[in-house]
């Protein structure tokens, strides 16, 4: 055995020994293990180079390690409630076995990612409502104000009406149409901020509280 032949040995020992006692990294184990068995017992560089051009070891190593760390992510994403950011995972898991090339692999990898990170982009557009909370809240200090009789109409009526006719024209001109790029038939679905992963956003508020938040949002858009 030559000592280019001993260096690769010792590198793909090191590789094995990266996933050793991680229970996460399984199947990057096997696959790696299996390499290194491969490359120790062929005579010769030339004959591991026939080996890996008929086997394709090297791709099952890359779909294990694939493998490995979208299980994580699911089930991370599973603990935690989060099943948009989850459908990455579900989708690769489904399909990477049938991978039977690193191209093929990367390509359908990063295909899928792309794809769903626009529907978490578009889940995450629910968020606007979190960032209309204080300008409700001061619609309300002014509506339910203690001032004299001679201030009511400007503070109690005038000044919510002056900034909800301000933010209606906002959404309808920038926010939806913004909003729309990402989907064209979006609007804001008041449902989705009871999902955990957007109610845990608001812990600091009482379902009674978010129900009048909500109400009070619809009319802020024009919609009550």
């Amino acid at each position: 055995m030559d000592q280019r032949h001993q260096e690769y040995i010792d590198y793909y020992r090191v590789r094995v020994k990266k996933y050793e006692n991680n229970p996460i990294y399984t199947n990057s184990l096997k696959a790696e293990q299996e390499m290194l068995r491969l490359i120790s017992e062929v005579p010769s560089l030339e004959d591991f180079k026939t080996a890996v051009e008929k086997d394709k070891p090297h791709i099952r190593c890359a779909i294990a390690l694939v493998k490995d760390q979208e299980q994580a992510r699911q089930k991370h994403f599973t603990e935690i409630n989060e099943p948009v950011r989850r459908l990455s995972a579900d989708r690769i898991l489904a399909v990477v076995d049938t991978m039977s090339s690193d191209t093929e692999l990367v390509q359908t990898v990063g295909n899928i990612n792309n794809e769903v990170n626009v529907r978490i982009s578009i889940d995450l557009l629910v968020e606007q409502f979190i960032s209309d909370l204080t300008a409700l809240e001061t619609i309300e200090v002014w509506e339910t104000a203690d001032v004299p009789s001679e201030w009511h109409r400007e503070v109690k009526q005038e000044w919510p009406d002056e900034r909800r006719a301000e933010y209606r024209k906002l959404w309808n001109e920038t926010i939806l149409p913004n909003a729309r790029q990402w989907n064209p038939n979006w609007d804001l679905n008041y449902d989705l901020l009871w999902e955990a992963r957007h109610r845990r956003k608001l812990a600091y508020m009482s379902d009674e509280t978010l129900k009048k938040r909500i109400e009070q949002h619809k009319r802020y858009r024009g919609i009550r």
